[in-house]
């Protein structure tokens, strides 16, 4: 089951080497609030991920409100059972806060 996380915790699963995805469509992913370190997996990709599911690690999902994101993680959270996370708010919650 994916977990709803918020921007502190996002900064210190990051520093534990989580994998950092952003799952936001290709147009929308082109604009200049990506958080540094992300991959850029679009949802409508999200298969592509399994197959890089073999570090145990914790992924962390985002987008731009939270939705997409959270998908992702439900969806991702059913191929394994590794830590799945979504930043809740998606990025305005977190350039907000």
């Amino acid at each position: 089951m994916a977990k709803e996380i918020y921007r502190g915790e996002l900064e210190s699963l990051i520093e534990h080497g989580a994998l950092l995805v952003d799952v936001r469509e290709t147009p929308e992913h082109g604009t200049d609030d990506a958080l540094p370190g992300h991959t850029h997996l679009p949802l409508s990709r999200i298969a592509e991920l399994r197959s890089r599911l073999t570090t145990p690690r914790p992924v962390v999902f985002y987008c731009r409100s939270g939705l997409l994101s959270f998908q992702a993680a439900e969806i991702a959270g059913t191929w394994t059972d590794q830590p799945m996370y979504y930043l809740a708010g998606g990025l305005l919650s977190y350039t907000d806060a």
